[in-house]
């Protein structure tokens, strides 16, 4: 599959350990005298030929390739060398081919749609302003150490030939977007007015859309882990925690209830001086701290002095320090471990000091919605955490907008132009006669990161049947058929919407409500086979289905009028964003049928951004479990190749 993630450029054969990145591409180069282009998709680079070891490689799949490989000899005798441009994705197994311990230079016309990473097109050079630079493309491949790749020595005369490993490239699926003629030609108009001539041709650039501005490089794309160094390496068990003596005279420490009683300016742990209290919950407190050793503040979970709740403590450090051993530089937007303690009895967690959650904002800026360039910068950091987790066989089970903090949480104060967020603004009130705001709080740093992993699971380790904030919760879950992955992605599509309309997607408290609801939203029924699992395990939700016909029986003589007026309130998710933001989107329809119906009140670049952001939160909300989007396809879906310019990003 082609991504954004860094591919090798050289890749040695000697195990398929080794290989991190199977994608890439090997293209014919022209020939030039003595020497030949390679082409990767990766490396811009050019080189003279050297004499080419006339061994035959040890390994063959064909007879094809036998005499594929006896032609490259031939043509070595007359000066020129070629390479085979065969990317059959028919072919399942992989298959080697000998070439010069050279640099490569891309070749473009290998990847033609405009929807496959821009990295891998060099018509679509990005502006210097939001060019990303790969610190890896350097002009030497001797300083490539980094890339974890193991390169054969070219300067050793028994070492002559570098074997490229080439595999098939995955097929997408054939009902996606990337296929609608219409789709690609409204893409290549917004473009027009979007490409960048690159004065530096020796280098490849990733273009930044306007929608990602703030986000670093390192935050804006996810390297994948490789699954062997994942499954080879051992899980934590139980985490030990030091413990802080103390003076046994002290006064009592803990209420009533086991909680810590947070006095500020106190001495905490002979260490932290108490700043304030940032809050509390069932599991202890959280408090600002003064870190009297690093000079720094930081936060403190203190959890209660009762013993369930220092197991299910223990449970989390070992969640905490599972992320922390895969992630050190802790670029995936998880929350970052920096120790953990007992003190008088009190299990101790420390963190980064973060700042109000995506909900609390939301709260204090009187529920105006976000602009778009900002929900797509959140996203894509939100997606890269779950792809994380889900690399390390993490679920997280409860995302949503309040275990989602800001790192930093200043705001400037802007006119409130845009269209999409007065309109949501209105759909909240009693339309027309709700007054819209002249101004609204927008972000300066969009950046964030995932929190409260205390219901985190392993893939393999017991799953409890109820999971996930009721507004969050997948059907899976609801049904109680089982659950996994998955349930994370549906968890993110709420969260997508919620952004967008400022407005929860599910607001109810029941099973049968909850499932009408994802019905009417799916614009689809239950599949029978998931009914069928459910009263087969007998589970909460099985009567609610008829047994002969296995659909769910709404609405009945009995059901609660306030349940049948919210089901009638809710719509198919397209149509239902459609009516909360003012436009007019369809996705059975392609771009230039439903742009049409809206020319008079958005531009084709700002429209197509958010038909495909519907696209993505249709692709999100998807009933089967087993044809939800992942969130590796999710993070490659063309959305983040589109940008936006709105009161984020002016």
């Amino acid at each position: 599959m082609i991504s954004n993630r860094k591919r090798p450029r050289v890749l040695s054969t000697e195990g398929p350990s080794n290989v991190l990145n199977c994608d890439a591409t090997v293209a014919t180069g022209a020939n030039r005298g003595n020497g030949a282009n390679i082409s990767t998709s990766t490396t811009t680079t050019n080189t003279t030929s050297t004499n080419i070891s006339e061994t035959p490689p040890s390994l063959y799949q064909s007879q094809q390739q036998q005499q594929q490989h006896h032609s490259l000899l031939l043509n070595n005798h007359n000066g020129n060398i070629s390479s085979d441009t065969s990317t059959d994705s028919t072919n399942s197994f992989p298959f080697y081919k000998p070439l010069l311990a050279a640099k490569a230079k891309i070749d473009s016309t290998t990847f033609t749609n405009p929807f496959l990473s821009v990295h891998d097109n060099h018509h679509d050079h990005g502006s210097s302003s939001y060019a990303l630079e790969d610190d890896d493309d350097d002009d030497d491949l001797e300083d490539d150490d980094d890339d974890g790749i193991e390169e054969i020595d070219a300067f050793d005369e028994d070492d002559d030939i570098i074997f490229l490993e080439q595999r098939e490239i995955v097929k997408r699926n054939s009902d996606t977007l990337l296929y609608d003629s219409d789709a690609l030609a409204a893409y290549n108009m917004f473009n027009v007015n979007n490409v960048a001539i690159n004065p530096d041709y020796n280098r490849t650039k990733k273009q930044r859309t306007n929608s990602l501005p703030q986000l670093p490089q390192v935050k804006c794309f996810y390297n994948k882990l490789p699954n062997n160094y994942v499954l080879q390496t051992p899980k934590l068990g139980n985490i030990k925690t030091n413990v802080i003596p103390h003076h046994l005279n002290l006064p009592p420490c803990d209420d009533e209830n086991g909680h810590y009683i947070i006095k500020p300016n106190d001495l905490f742990a002979n260490r932290f001086v108490i700043i304030k209290l940032l809050g509390q919950g069932t599991f202890g407190k959280v408090v600002q701290c003064f870190d009297k050793v690093k000079n720094e503040h930081v936060a403190i979970k203190i959890i209660r002095n009762i013993q369930k709740y220092r197991d299910a403590a223990k449970i989390e450090l070992r969640i905490l320090s599972t992320l922390k051993k895969f992630d050190h530089k802790n670029d995936n937007h998880c929350i970052h471990l920096r120790e953990c303690f007992d003190y008088r009895g009190h299990i101790c967690i420390v963190t980064d000091l973060l700042k109000i959650s995506l909900y609390d904002f939301l709260e204090n800026n009187k529920y105006i919605a976000f602009p778009g360039s900002q929900i797509q910068a959140i996203a894509k950091q939100l997606i890269r955490s779950v792809a994380y987790l889900h690399d390390i066989s993490l679920i997280h089970t409860d995302m949503k907008p309040e275990n989602i903090l800001l790192v930093n949480d200043s705001f400037q104060r802007k006119p409130l132009k845009s269209r999409t967020i007065t309109s949501s603004y209105l759909s909240l009130g009693t339309g027309s006669s709700k007054k819209v705001p002249k101004q609204t709080k927008i972000l300066n740093n969009v950046e964030i990161q995932v929190i409260d992993f205390g219901s985190a699971i392993f893939a393999d380790e017991y799953h409890s049947s109820i999971v996930s904030t009721r507004h969050y919760r997948a059907i899976e879950i609801v049904l109680g058929i089982g659950w996994s992955f998955p349930i994370d992605m549906w968890s993110l599509g709420c969260i997508l919407v919620e952004l967008l309309t400022a407005d929860v997607l599910f607001k109810t408290h029941a099973n049968l409500e909850h499932l009408a609801m994802i019905e009417k939203v799916c614009g689809e029924r239950i599949p029978p086979y998931m009914i069928q699992r459910a009263k087969e395990r007998n589970t909460e939700v099985a009567d609610m289905f008829d047994d002969h016909t296995l659909r769910l029986k709404f609405p009945t003589s009995s059901t609660p009028p306030k349940f049948i007026t919210s089901v009638e309130e809710m719509d198919r998710i397209d149509l239902y964003l459609s009516k909360k933001i003012g436009l007019d989107i369809n996705l059975d329809f392609n771009i230039s049928v439903n742009f049409k119906k809206n020319e008079d009140k958005i531009s084709l670049g700002d429209f197509t951004f958010y038909y495909f952001l519907f696209d993505l939160i249709k692709k999100l909300l998807v009933i089967d479990p087993d044809d939800r989007i992942t969130a590796d396809d999710a993070l490659n879906h063309p959305w983040f190749n589109l940008g936006t310019v709105d009161e984020g990003t002016i």
